[in-house]
């Protein structure tokens, strides 16, 4: 549950099929193609546009194919990533 708590946090807008995403550590080039990557590779994920200036990424999804809670855990292991990051701690990029 606390994990959700900080994923919440940034969330900007979620509707069924679309989730907007804000982070600071967005805004670095190498973490967004990296997010890119990874997350576009989920079943189910049909589109991922990062704003690097802004540091926010929105994801359209087939709520079909990609139910909540799968992508809820996607979303929390990438909050502690980014979290990590920004901290200057040491993070491996989330195997989705």
């Amino acid at each position: 549950m606390l994990n959700s708590l900080r994923l919440l946090k940034y969330v900007t807008s979620f509707s069924d099929g679309r989730v907007r995403i804000r982070h600071p550590a967005l805004r670095r080039e190498a973490v967004a193609a990296a997010a890119r990557e990874k997350l576009a590779a989920i079943d189910g994920v049909l589109s991922v546009d990062f704003n690097t200036v802004s540091g926010s990424v929105l994801i359209l999804y087939d709520s079909a194919r990609l139910p909540k809670e799968r992508l809820f855990a996607v979303g929390e292991a990438w909050a502690d990533y980014l979290d990590a990051v920004q901290a200057g701690r040491p993070a491996h990029v989330p195997d989705c």
